[in-house]
Protein backbone atom coordinates (compact mmCIF):
# COMPACT_ATOMS: atom_id res chain seq x y z
CA UNK A 1 0.00 0.00 0.00
CA UNK A 2 1.36 3.41 -0.95
CA UNK A 3 1.05 6.30 1.48
CA UNK A 4 0.98 10.04 0.91
CA UNK A 5 2.56 12.97 2.72
CA UNK A 6 0.41 13.85 5.72
CA UNK A 7 -0.98 10.34 6.25
CA UNK A 8 -1.16 9.31 9.91
CA UNK A 9 0.26 5.80 10.32
CA UNK A 10 0.97 3.09 12.87
CA UNK A 11 4.22 1.13 12.59
CA UNK A 12 4.53 -2.30 14.15
CA UNK A 13 7.36 -2.52 16.65
CA UNK A 14 9.92 -5.23 16.25
CA UNK A 15 9.75 -7.79 19.02
CA UNK A 16 6.05 -7.06 19.43
CA UNK A 17 5.26 -10.60 20.52
CA UNK A 18 4.50 -11.36 24.14
CA UNK A 19 7.41 -12.10 26.38
CA UNK A 20 5.18 -14.13 28.70
CA UNK A 21 1.63 -15.42 28.39
CA UNK A 22 0.35 -12.69 30.72
CA UNK A 23 2.24 -9.78 29.19
CA UNK A 24 0.35 -7.59 26.70
CA UNK A 25 1.58 -6.95 23.16
CA UNK A 26 3.82 -3.94 22.80
CA UNK A 27 1.93 -1.08 21.14
CA UNK A 28 2.87 0.22 17.70
CA UNK A 29 4.47 3.61 17.02
CA UNK A 30 2.31 6.46 15.74
CA UNK A 31 3.50 9.14 13.35
CA UNK A 32 2.89 11.26 10.27
CA UNK A 33 4.58 10.84 6.91
CA UNK A 34 6.58 13.98 6.14
CA UNK A 35 8.35 13.00 2.90
CA UNK A 36 8.35 10.16 0.41
CA UNK A 37 11.97 9.39 -0.40
CA UNK A 38 11.31 6.44 -2.70
CA UNK A 39 8.08 4.99 -4.09
CA UNK A 40 6.91 1.47 -4.81
CA UNK A 41 7.97 -1.35 -4.97
CA UNK A 42 10.42 -0.68 -2.08
CA UNK A 43 9.09 2.50 -0.47
CA UNK A 44 11.03 4.66 1.93
CA UNK A 45 9.44 7.39 4.05
CA UNK A 46 10.55 10.11 6.42
CA UNK A 47 8.22 9.91 9.41
CA UNK A 48 7.76 12.36 12.28
CA UNK A 49 6.90 10.22 15.31
CA UNK A 50 4.59 11.36 18.10
CA UNK A 51 7.56 11.33 20.51
CA UNK A 52 8.98 14.28 18.55
CA UNK A 53 11.72 12.42 16.68
CA UNK A 54 11.86 11.72 12.97
CA UNK A 55 13.43 8.85 11.08
CA UNK A 56 13.71 7.20 7.70
CA UNK A 57 11.51 4.11 7.57
CA UNK A 58 11.45 1.31 4.99
CA UNK A 59 8.47 -0.90 5.82
CA UNK A 60 8.80 -4.63 5.37
CA UNK A 61 5.90 -7.05 4.98
CA UNK A 62 3.19 -4.50 5.72
CA UNK A 63 5.03 -3.02 8.71
CA UNK A 64 3.00 0.20 8.57
CA UNK A 65 -0.67 0.90 8.04
CA UNK A 66 -3.04 3.83 8.26
CA UNK A 67 -3.97 4.71 11.83
CA UNK A 68 -7.50 3.32 12.31
CA UNK A 69 -8.16 5.63 15.29
CA UNK A 70 -7.35 8.79 13.35
CA UNK A 71 -10.06 10.33 11.22
CA UNK A 72 -8.80 12.96 8.84
CA UNK A 73 -11.20 15.85 8.54
CA UNK A 74 -11.10 18.14 5.59
CA UNK A 75 -11.42 21.74 6.59
CA UNK A 76 -12.79 23.73 3.74
CA UNK A 77 -12.47 27.46 3.90
CA UNK A 78 -15.57 29.43 2.98
CA UNK A 79 -15.54 30.95 -0.49
CA UNK A 80 -14.79 34.63 -0.50
CA UNK A 81 -16.66 36.84 -2.91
Amino acid sequence: MAFEVGDRIVAEKTGRRRRTTRAPLRPGRHGIIERILRGEPNPRYEIRWDEGTSSIYSPANGGIQLDPEYKATEQKSPAKD
